[in-house]
């Protein structure tokens, strides 16, 4: 598997149970229109590439600095 950024990962997920509580809290009666549903892959792959190739940083990933001790 190929060294995923984690940030991107957690954020897309976010993304998906944001979007989806706005989706299911809408008045009874209103209709979603059919792209609406299509923002749910869209933006997480959107979200995971933009931190993939784009910001590159990962929160959770941190480099370990090497101390080295001046005598």
């Amino acid at each position: 598997m190929k060294n995923r950024n984690i940030t991107g990962i957690v954020l897309a997920v976010i993304y998906c149970l944001v979007l989806f509580e706005i989706l299911i809290n809408r008045p009874p009666g209103e209709a979603n229109p059919p792209w609406v549903y299509a923002m749910f892959p869209l933006g997480a792959v959107a979200i995971t590439s933009l931190f993939d190739y784009v910001i590159k940083f990962d929160f959770f990933k941190k480099k370990k600095k090497n101390k080295k001790r001046k005598e």
